[in-house]
């Protein structure tokens, strides 16, 4: 690729841009909600294992298995999300926050229960999913910008591009993305010209004993491969 390709990152074009930091953060879910989550993974396991043994597999077998799993940690999630961005805005002063999902029901019940919850009543949040209209995309952002809310909630697909996010310099995933790419762009939206913080965070909230562990190894493998390969 040397030949016929120069790579330019983006800190080297734009070098007032600050660090950026990524972190994991392992969260315990209530017990009956793990019991459920452990009752359904044994489930598909004992179909996975006689589908294997009778040579039976049905096409996309395995990727409804993961995508289930997967939905059901984001869902799980939700109150230690809501847990995590209370403490983070008492010990910032209410910083604003950005907190993404893949998932619309899981961004729902995160918007449900920001609503509900206590300790963030008298706060404002917005959402941006594939249903909002360009026209509101850009007011919320500009609501965002302007400290009018306390965060937004994000579909990372829909959300992970083209959008200034400034006012924040965290940001949150509840859902992991396939493409590491994908997570990149978002985490972006807040490490870009205009952002005066000296640090920007990308957090990524994960559940032990669960397919998160797995999922968060495979992404981070190809996140690591592409980079070997771009690196010329």
């Amino acid at each position: 690729l040397r030949d016929v390709m120069i790579r330019r990152l983006k800190k080297e074009v734009l070098e007032e841009l600050p660090d950026k930091i990524r972190q994991f953060v392992p969260v315990t879910p209530k017990p009956k909600e793990m019991t459920e989550y452990k009752r359904q993974a044994a489930r598909w396991l004992r179909e996975y294992e006689s589908h294997k043994a009778n040579n039976s597999m049905p096409a996309g077998f395995v990727l409804n298995m993961l995508t289930d799993l997967r939905h059901r940690c984001g869902l799980l999630k939700v109150s230690a999300t809501l847990n995590w961005v209370a403490e983070y805005r008492d010990i910032t002063d209410n910083k604003p926050i950005l907190i993404f999902t893949h998932h619309r029901d899981v961004g729902n019940a995160l918007v449900e229960g920001l609503s509900d919850d206590k300790r963030f009543t008298g706060t404002k949040w917005g959402r941006i999913d594939g249903t909002v209209k360009a026209e509101t995309r850009q007011q919320l952002v500009e609501s965002f910008q302007a400290g009018e809310l306390d965060g937004l909630v994000c579909a990372t697909l829909a959300a992970k591009e083209g959008l200034t996010l400034t006012a924040a310099d965290t940001v949150v995933f509840i859902e992991r993305e396939w493409v590491p790419g994908w997570e990149e762009q978002a985490e972006d939206r807040v490490n870009r010209i205009g952002q005066d913080s000296d640090t920007v965070w990308a957090t990524y909230v994960s559940v032990a004993g669960t397919i998160d562990e797995r999922f968060d190894r495979i992404v981070e493998q190809k996140r690591e491969t592409v980079s070997a390969i771009l690196e010329i």
